[in-house]
Order: structure tokens, then sequence, then C-alpha cells
């Protein structure tokens, strides 16, 4: 504990001013995560109160409305979640290698993770408390979006002082993914301070998000069970497709990297390459909120189709425009944070490689090959990821269109769209970080620690 404080000042004044940009973008993170994910919590709690209480309408499609809330918050936590623990590991790399250097001076593994705790912990609390006000600025907001014919209820949407307080787990949380990072460190630390490269990832993540899929599209095929039991399986084998793809996109990184770097025809696209294959897990990190968010699109995708239908009652015309609503709010919200993902990432990622960028620069690189090497760095699994993932998103819904209907030229229209403007929203994000390279190549230390 006394230790910590002491070591966030290593590396004189270079090294405070990385620490403090890292730890800048981590506590935006945890922001951004807290305050969407009340949002999200608290538009579940509107409709469900709406159920007991309501009007007429409310109370008869209030079940319907609260499985379909449901399945947003699914949609949406696991992206946020993502972000969550992607702050946690920003920074990791100068973190790894000044905790390496201890664990070589005689610091024990214990030692090692309760200052990686320590650091992480209070980074989470200070962004949880920031997201809290953010989710109270944002009440306003949201009470704009019409639902059932009306607008939602700033009391409608607050979660209470339970779920606020529940949410300060938040920290630790992150303080224990945190710490998982630490394996290496406590094992290998002389491996991490030689900055040797970890073995490739296993072909068992495949295997499992195969497993996952085949799961969901049996359960969909399920009829003896009663409708309660039903939807809270498919709502389980949903979240667990959904995650699987948080699982199975480093893997895919990892091989699109190994081909890449055997094809590469300049030295932009060597790097590049290169660099997804050491660390396809940091490369996910930056376009994995692309990849959620267009499995979703392609979830999504058969909203064009259920709107042209025609000949339904005032209650089911209402109940159509509400899940447009809700569906495209839900699309909208995940690609606002698979754009905030990428481009807290990758600065972080630019802080993490600061050596490398001033050794590179000393031995006279260019500052355009690195800038070329960091776009195709995010361009090249951008692209994949967001193709792969709506493939997904495809293969998942089919099930619910019944035999022989297809989701139409409108659907699959509205998905490119999100494709592309997801792709743009994404790479605007990562730009973001072009200053940030000029600003470390600028500072050519090599021994900033």
């Amino acid at each position: 504990m006394a230790l910590a404080p002491v070591l966030l000042r290593a590396g004189g004044a270079s090294g405070v001013r990385q620490q403090a940009r890292s730890t800048a973008l981590a506590v935006l993170a945890f922001a951004i995560t807290t305050a969407l994910a009340l949002s999200v919590l608290g538009g579940q709690r509107a409709f469900t109160v709406r159920a007991a209480n309501g009007d007429p309408f409310q109370k008869e499609w209030g079940d319907l409305y609260i499985v379909l809330a449901w399945v947003a918050v699914i949609l949406l936590m696991v992206p946020l979640l993502s972000l969550g623990g992607a702050a946690a590991r920003l920074g990791v790399a100068r973190r790894d290698a000044r905790l390496a250097t201890l664990r070589l001076l005689g610091a024990t593994p214990r030692e090692v993770v309760a200052l990686t705790v320590t650091e992480t912990a209070w980074q989470g609390l200070i962004g949880a408390a920031f997201g809290m006000v953010g989710y109270v600025l944002l009440l306003p907001v949201w009470t704009l979006v019409p639902f059932q014919g009306g607008h939602l209820a700033i009391g409608e949407l607050w979660v209470g002082p339970l779920m606020l307080v529940a949410l300060l787990v938040a920290p630790a949380l992150a303080a224990v993914s945190a710490a998982f990072t630490l394996r290496r460190v406590v094992v290998s630390p002389l491996g991490v301070a030689q900055r040797t490269t970890p073995a490739g990832l296993k072909v068992i993540r495949l295997i499992v998000a195969v497993v996952a899929v085949i799961g969901f599209l049996v359960v969909t095929t399920l009829s003896g069970l009663d409708s309660a039991a039903l939807t809270v399986l498919i709502l389980g084998m949903l979240a667990a497709v959904f995650g699987s793809i948080n699982l199975v996109g480093p893997w895919l990184i990892w091989l699109l990297g190994k081909i890449a770097g055997g094809t590469a025809r300049s030295a932009a696209g060597l790097l590049a390459a290169r660099r997804l294959a050491d660390d396809p897990k940091a490369a996910w990190r930056v376009v994995g909120g692309l990849g959620l968010a267009s499995f979703v699109a392609a979830v999504l995708s058969v909203l064009p189709m259920i709107s042209e239908v025609q000949g339904m009652a005032p209650g089911e015309r209402l109940f159509l425009d509400d899940l447009v609503m809700g569906a495209m709010l839900t699309l909208a919200i995940t690609f606002v944070v698979a754009a905030c993902s990428a481009g807290i990432i990758q600065a972080a990622s630019v802080l993490d490689r600061r050596r490398d960028y001033a050794l590179q620069a000393l031995a006279g690189a260019p500052a355009s090959l690195l800038d070329g090497v960091r776009r195709r760095e995010v361009l090249v699994p951008l692209i994949f990821v967001s193709v792969t993932s709506a493939g997904m998103g495809l293969l998942v819904i089919m099930p619910f269109l019944g035999p022989g209907v297809q989701i139409g030229t409108p659907g699959l229209l509205m998905l490119g769209g999100c494709l592309v403007a997801g792709c743009l929203l994404v790479l605007a994000a990562s730009e973001a970080s072009r200053p940030l390279l000029r600003t470390v190549l600028r500072e050519t230390s090599v021994r900033p620690d």
C-alpha cells in the first residue's frame, strides 16, 4: 500500500506524464461503462414497473416488453463489460515490466498482486463515481425517447440507491481482472523483463464458440418446456453465443496476423501483421467493440421486414414502433461504446509501446511509417472482425425467421450501412491517437522506467 503511490512516480517527469495519461484513460473507460450500464438497467426497470402498475396496454404487453428489455441488456452488457475489462488492462505493458523488475528484486507474488489490485481498484472507484454522475445527467436525455405511446419518466428510470451501491463492486471486479493478467509476471518475471513473446492462442477458443452457436440453434428447436423456462434458456444461450465472440475474436486475429505476415508486401504491412500475431488480445480490445456491434446489427437486420407488416391492430402497431425504436437505440449505444473503446484503448496502446516507438524513431523509422503501421493494425482486423461477427449474427437470427423467410434486400442494406458507418466511426476514434503518437515520438528516451 505504501509502495503503490511511489511506483506511480517512477521514471521521472516523463514516466509521471505517461502514468497520468494511462490513468485518465482508465478512469474515462470505467466512467463510460458505469454510466451506460446504469442507463441500460434503468430502462429494463422502467418496463418492469410499467408492466405491474401501468395502463391496460402496458400490462397486457408488459411481459413481452420485459423479455425484449432483457435481450437489450444482454446485447449491451457484453460490450460494456468488455470495455470495463479492457480498462483494467490499460497500461499493462508498462505495469508488467515494472512489477517484473520488483519480482526479480525479491518481491513476493502476493505483494505484486496487491500492488496491481490497489492501483486498478482506485482507478475503477473514481471512474465508477464519475459514471454515476454521468448516469444522473443522462436521465433527462432518456426521457426524450418515446415508448408505449409516451415518454419514460425519470422516476421509472431511477435504479435506486441499492443498485448504485452494487455498482461499486465494479472496481473490485476490475481489480480481479487486472490480477489475472499478472500470471506471466508471477510465474516468469525474467521472461517479461526480457520482453519474450508469449505462446500463441489455442484452437479451443474456436471450438467453444462453435459449441455455443450449435447449442443456441438446438435450444431454439425445443418445444417441450414451458414458455418462461424456454425464454430464460434462449436468453442464456444468446448471452453465451454473444460472449463467445470475445473468446474466439483474439484467436481469429492471431490467425489473420500469421497469414498477413506471410503475404505482406510492404514494411508497414509486415510490422502490422507481426504486431497482430504477437499480441492478438490487445488488437481485439481495439476492434472487439465493433465486432460485438456488428453481431447486434445482424440480429436487428430483420427490422425492415417487420416494419412492412400491414393490417395490424393499433396495439400491435404501437408495439412494432417501440420494437424498432428500442432496436435502433440499442444499436446506437453499441456503436458508441465500440467507438469509445477503440479510441481509449488505441491511445493506451500508443503509450504502452512508447519504448518501441522510441527505438524505431532512433533507428530512422519515419513518423509516416509508424502511422501507417498503427492504421493498418486497426483497419485489417476491423474489416475482418466486423464481417465475421455479422455472419455469426445472421446465423443466430435465422431460426426465428421461419421456413422460407429471408431477411431481404432492405435488411441487408441496413446491415451493410451499419457496418460501414461503424468502421468509419471506430477508425475516426482510433485516429484521435495520432497526435499522441507525435508526442510520444518527441520523447526518445528508451528507458523511461
